[in-house]
């Protein structure tokens, strides 16, 4: 019972990550101007308004669990997505768009970006956004990302690299690569995706942690809190399944009963007890999984590296 709605904590972290790293463009929007897109996209950034890789707020707050290493965070990300972006933008130029603009990434970060999703791994956390929110994600996270896409007509054609404009695979004369300048950067620098065998661990630790006794008299504790201030579960994640989340904003009984869950993991440290039980358990698995996540944290250090020396010789320019 625990172990399955457990997944879909660690689940919601994962989806965010491979949201935001498998869009076509970044997670900001920057206007075109006289300025050159590469200019644009380096004045257009804050980097201090990026969420830090570790929670800084609430019960989870300097938390984090062992697999974080072998994960991919909001900084990879974002590095990779600008890499992409220079590529775009380098490529399109040759065929005479000079403003081709795409959004710039990094420049409307999240509220919250973690690998392993610590803020709500254990359930809810943080005291504050309880109180405000309940269980419903505070608004400025749920902000999608401005919808983006090449022109229609010549360049989205060139961008593709498929379209009327197109004559023997040439615009203007010009050889078009093989799937457009998309297709073209794909090849020059390669996809960052999160590792198997690092999601495995993500997963799996959080099935095993449930069935350690230290964990299950946590929850029995936790439990019994919850029930003393009358809400009545045996399971950390039931609360927050018991409320519709899809609304625009939490009922009162939904911030009474968020709050009361967070108090009641304050004062039983059951998001203490599960943390170290999981980090154990991890140790254990990438222990005996060292030789595969190693390969796959090369093989995405691989991507990193050709992401920071297209941004460099970009910068150079």
């Amino acid at each position: 019972m625990h172990g399955r709605q457990a997944l879909a904590g660690v689940f919601a972290g994962a989806a965010l990550v491979a949201g935001v790293v498998v869009s076509s463009a970044g997670d900001g929007g920057a206007a075109p101007d006289e300025s050159s897109p590469k200019t644009v996209a380096a004045n257009a950034v804050d980097e201090s308004k990026w969420p830090s890789r570790m929670p800084e707020r609430g019960l989870a707050k300097g938390l984090s669990l062992p697999v974080e290493k072998y994960l991919v965070g909001y900084t990879d990300v974002v590095e990779w997505q600008r890499a992409q972006r220079d590529l775009w933008v380098s490529c399109m130029a040759r065929f005479g768009f000079e403003k081709f603009n795409p959004p710039v990434p990094g420049a409307n970060p999240p509220l919250e970006f973690n690998d392993a999703n610590m803020p709500r791994r254990y359930g809810a956390s943080d005291a504050t956004q309880a109180a405000e929110h309940g269980y419903h994600l505070p608004p400025e996270q749920l902000d999608e990302p401005p919808a983006w896409e090449p022109a229609a007509g010549a360049e989205g054609t060139v961008f593709l690299g498929d379209g009327p404009e197109l004559s023997g695979g040439t615009y203007n004369g010009v050889k078009v690569p093989e799937g457009g300048c998309r297709g073209e950067t794909e090849r020059q620098l390669g996809h960052l995706t999160q590792g198997e065998d690092a999601s495995r661990v993500n997963a799996s630790s959080m099935t095993e942690s449930l069935k350690q006794p230290a964990v299950q008299d946590a929850i029995a504790g936790w439990a019994a809190c919850m029930n003393d201030r009358g809400h009545a579960f045996d399971d950390p994640y039931k609360p927050a399944a018991s409320f519709d989340l899809s609304t625009s904003t939490a009922s009162a009984e939904e911030i009474d009963v968020a709050t009361a869950d967070v108090a009641c993991k304050g004062e039983t440290g059951l998001i203490k007890v599960w943390s170290a039980a999981e980090t154990a358990i991890q140790n254990q698995q990438i222990a005996a999984k060292k030789s595969s996540l190693d390969a796959e944290l090369a093989q995405t250090n691989t991507v990193r590296t050709t992401a920071q020396r297209v941004i460099s010789e970009g910068s150079d320019k």
